[in-house]
């Protein structure tokens, strides 16, 4: 066996056979789009105080995730727009989930 970075090379009587490791828990960060909103950890929405469309300031609460037997605020990342909400009370979520965005507004 022979590692080139992600590139795992694996020699037998069998013949060879070339891998690329990937990584087990891959960053969510990365894959969303500006603005995304993720869950920190596996929880429920227990609580929404925004809705689409709905102008927001950077920190300003947007919805409680319940896990752990505590709550959890999600905040505006920046002053902008709420233009997607992909959540509603009650819905559980996995951690990395994008529970909406918020659009940066041009204005601002």
């Amino acid at each position: 066996m022979a590692r080139y970075g992600q590139l795992v090379q694996v020699d037998s009587a069998l013949g060879a056979v070339r891998l690329t490791a990937v990584d087990r828990f891959p960053d969510p960060v990365p894959q969303t789009v500006p603005g995304s909103l993720l869950a920190p950890m596996p929880g429920t929405v227990v609580r929404l105080a925004a809705a689409p469309g709905d102008r927001v300031t950077a920190g300003q609460p947007l919805l409680w995730l319940e896990a752990m037997k505590m709550q959890h605020r999600i905040d505006a990342p920046a002053d902008g727009v709420l233009s997607e909400l992909l959540v509603d009370v009650g819905r559980q979520v996995d951690a990395g989930a994008v529970l909406g965005v918020v659009r940066t507004d041009p204005d601002s």
